[in-house]
């Protein structure tokens, strides 16, 4: 049954971004790459919309922050039975939509619109300085709009690594410290996991392990590869930072992968991982799993290219996690 007071279209899109907390051009995406709106149209041809449509871009902005993409919200949203979704989208609506969005340096968040869909070199600079200012909700808002815009790959590739990347050249020259990393780090690995946990887990099919190698505690790299496979379709398990070679062999005897990534992703924890779990892994082909595949990646190869001729015989990852999933395609022979 229509509700006038939800359906009556009165709101421009200048309010519906407002209330909504995005910005127009990316409610303009949503709306034709997805469908998940109609709006009405004046005389002069300008959108309306009803109160119904920003609790459904609200609704669809909190999934953004749980991890989902749009793509997976918005096929939810479209799915979902509309009774059910009008009672979450108004207990929703009621803690947030109205709430405005903080000012920066004396102008609201969305003030500075512009009629296209932000760039990945724009987001990433703004997301940079964020993360320099320490300004967590600024920044949240900005990886929501990043993944209402583009691929979750994009997100990680093109904005996430590229500003972590810069916040670890200034740090190398002295211009941020540890504390900014770390900031920043762990606000990309926590949207990072919560896009991960957003994915259904697969319980069949050859089995990946990913790691960071011994006294390896920059993770990001290693985290979104994992996301990315398990994103299209591999069974994945996670091993965390420093995994150390003592019980590595008995831990991969009772698994059974066939494939192990360890990530270095500098020159001291690249030579570990040649020292210490190289040797596991040659014992264990040896000895158990002669088809098991053993991977390497990281920053540490890519700075300095003369550490491959520690790994002869193995594979390398490559210097964008999206080239893995080609690679393990190819690999484990998924078509």
């Amino acid at each position: 049954m229509v509700d006038t007071a939800l359906d009556f279209p009165i709101y421009s899109i200048k309010a519906v971004a407002r209330m909504a907390g995005i910005t127009e051009p990316t409610l303009r995406a949503w709306e034709k790459r997805y469908n998940i709106l109609t709006p009405g149209r004046t005389e002069s041809g300008h959108r309306r919309y009803t109160k119904r449509d920003i609790y459904r871009v609200i609704w669809l902005k909190n999934r953004l922050k749980e991890g989902m993409s749009i793509s997976q919200a918005s096929t939810l949203l479209l799915t979902q039975p509309e009774e059910n979704l009008d009672e979450v989208l108004q207990s929703e609506a009621k803690q947030g939509w109205s709430t405005p969005i903080p000012k920066r340096n004396g102008h609201t968040a969305n003030s500075r619109q512009s009629s296209e869909i932000r760039s990945f070199k724009v987001l990433s600079s703004e997301l940079l300085n964020s993360f320099l200012d320490y300004d967590e909700h600024r920044a949240d808002n900005l990886l929501s709009e990043a993944v209402g815009l583009y691929s979750p790959e994009e997100v990680c590739v093109e904005i996430m690594q590229t500003v972590m990347r810069e916040i670890g050249e200034r740090w190398m020259r002295n211009e941020v410290t540890v504390a900014t990393e770390h900031f920043a780090s762990n606000m990309c690995r926590t949207r990072i996991n919560a896009m991960i946990d957003s994915l259904p887990v697969v319980e069949a099919g050859p089995l990946i392990v990913t790691a960071c190698g011994p006294h390896e505690f920059h993770e990001l790299g290693v985290i979104v590869t994992t996301f990315f496979l398990r994103r299209h379709g591999w069974r994945v398990i996670y091993l965390g930072q420093n995994v150390p070679a003592l019980d590595l062999e008995k831990d991969l005897r009772r698994l059974r992968p066939a494939l192990v990534v360890f990530s270095a992703g500098r020159t001291e924890t690249a030579l570990s991982l040649a020292q210490e779990i190289s040797p596991v892994i040659g014992r264990v082909r040896d000895n158990w799993l002669s088809t098991l595949v053993f991977a390497y990646a990281g920053r540490a190869f890519t700075e300095d290219p003369g550490l491959h001729e520690l790994f002869k015989g193995y594979l390398y990852f490559g210097d964008d996690a999206r080239q893995s999933i080609a690679l393990v395609d190819r690999i484990l022979g998924k078509n």
